[in-house]
């Protein structure tokens, strides 16, 4: 089977937040967001930030069925146009083993070769799946930053990854 990745577009909206949901809810370490604060987000709210551009979101569609995606975020300020951010990185668990996080990844960096010289993320230290596949696409670590994020009383450390794309 074929798997297509495209951009998302304001027209996505009900899948990129369902799919978005339920990551936050199965696996609360990988993001610094929470279930709690986005549930309630009005669907105008995704649609205007799926339209967001420069920002972007690419999915993986197995059939009509959106089962993967992965963010790019630009800087704003003028000092930092420079720099752009991977985020939101979340496949399904039932389409894991597909290299869609690796498809889904290498898209967001091919397209912000044309927007930013460094392309920035972040992981938990302990995902190491999600690491190591940050590593071999080309990051680095550049930094640590322990209690980064804490759960329910548990602290999560976090690496923080630079790409240099020029």
């Amino acid at each position: 089977m074929t798997i297509p990745i495209r951009i998302l577009n304001s027209d996505d909206a009900e899948r990129f937040q369902k799919l978005r949901l339920r990551g936050l809810k199965a696996m609360p370490e990988a993001f610094g967001s929470s279930y709690e604060e986005e549930v309630d987000l009005d669907i105008s709210e995704i649609r205007r930030r799926l339209d967001a551009s420069p920002n972007v979101v690419f999915g993986a569609f197995a059939d009509d069925i959106l089962v993967g995606v992965a963010g790019f975020a630009g800087n704003p300020k003028t000092k930092q146009k420079h720099k752009g951010l991977l985020w939101g990185v979340y496949v399904d668990e039932q389409w894991r083993g597909h290299q869609l996080g690796k498809r889904l990844t290498q898209a967001v960096i091919d397209y912000a070769r044309d927007h930013v010289d460094t392309l920035h993320a972040t992981v938990m230290a302990a995902n190491i799946s999600a690491r190591t596949l940050y590593l071999d696409l080309g990051f680095t670590v550049f930094g640590v930053e322990k209690d980064a994020l804490r759960i329910d009383g548990k602290s999560y450390t976090d690496e923080l990854l630079r790409l240099d794309l020029r």
